[in-house]
């Protein structure tokens, strides 16, 4: 009897397991795209805050254009 109630406890748990894989890994997924966007955004502020750095330093063309060599190097 135990035995019984122990393998229907098991058939149960792997039909619930089976049943929320599905929104589990949606919900994965969307948590790995909202960091992706705060990454990006994140990149992007970054990039502003150098080209107004830049632009307060007015540097003569030939500095930035080694700057951008120096930029795609990295990349």
């Amino acid at each position: 009897m135990t035995l019984l109630f122990l393998s229907l406890a098991g058939i149960i748990a792997i039909i619930v397991i089976l049943v929320s894989a599905k929104f589990i890994k949606a919900g994965f997924d969307a948590r790995g795209e909202v960091k992706e966007e705060q990454r990006k955004e994140k990149l992007k502020q970054e990039d502003e805050e150098i080209l107004d750095k830049l632009k307060e330093k007015n540097l003569s063309p030939e500095d930035l254009k080694k700057i951008y060599e120096d930029l795609q190097k990295k990349k």
